[in-house]
């Protein structure tokens, strides 16, 4: 399960230990928190919360709990793509990372380089994680034949991953398996394995219609992702997901 803000995740949860109660009953394996935009630290990380991270981390490893960090990476020169790597790597390593996902998307507000930022980010990205002995996922838009020009950019940096992780938000799709159809035709080009997202919210930008809408797809995602045997699946995001996701994690089998 995504987490894109900390703070307020646990706020409404009650705390650390409360939060990794729900994401064990749950049977989730891990929780994936933003760590970095660009060069900077998110705030998930700094001032205050950098010790809120790190008591976290070390809850939820004592709950067999993993906690992978993820970066939204800019790189508008191989300078600062190297930058923001090593920016990502010190997070990694700072706080016991159990593994580092490259949340690189398409469109002008996201990736700003072209062809060389985005090899120069992807060979930093995976110097880093053989470095640090993490493995290393891509999660990025399911279909990048969609964004123009994206293509290359996205194929460069998703070659050096270990795992594949598009975002199939199927919330306003016809099907859940349509969605994630069209995603496999969009990835069939990476070898690496594919594990997609989940629509885990209720609102725009391929976000289910109500509540009720999120938990029926949910199941019917999770018991597609079983049949095909994908290696594993995720859902964005914790704060957005309603009570009712949370009641088909806590009753199916994982």
């Amino acid at each position: 399960m995504y987490i894109w803000k900390l703070e307020p995740v646990l706020a409404a949860e009650g705390g650390v230990n409360k939060l990794v109660e729900k994401a064990r009953r749950a049977k989730l394996s891990a929780i994936w928190v933003k760590v970095a935009d660009g060069v900077s630290p998110y705030r998930n990380v700094t001032g205050a919360m950098a010790a809120t991270m790190t008591n976290l981390v070390n809850k939820a490893h004592d709950s067999n709990l993993q906690v992978w960090g993820w970066q939204v990476p800019h790189c508008p020169t191989t300078q600062a793509a190297q930058a923001e790597a090593t920016a990502f790597r010190n997070l990694a390593q700072q706080f016991d990372l159990d593994g580092m996902i490259m949340d690189a998307e398409g469109g002008a507000e996201f990736f700003h380089g072209g062809i060389n930022e985005a090899r120069a980010y992807g060979t930093a990205m995976r110097q880093a994680a053989n470095a640090l002995s993490k493995p290393l996922g891509m999660s990025s838009n399911d279909i990048p034949q969609n964004i123009t020009g994206w293509l290359p950019r996205f194929t460069e940096i998703a070659q050096h991953a270990d795992f594949n992780f598009p975002q199939t938000y199927y919330g306003s799709s016809p099907s859940v398996a349509s969605r994630i159809d069209r995603a496999v035709n969009g990835n069939a080009h990476l070898t690496i394995p594919f594990a997609p997202v989940g629509a885990g919210y209720v609102g725009d930008g391929g976000g289910c219609a109500s509540a009720q809408a999120c938990a029926e797809r949910a199941t019917i995602f999770i018991q597609l992702c079983k049949d095909r045997d994908y290696q594993s699946y995720s859902f964005w995001h914790w704060a957005g997901a309603p009570m009712a996701l949370w009641e088909v994690l806590n009753t199916t089998p994982a």
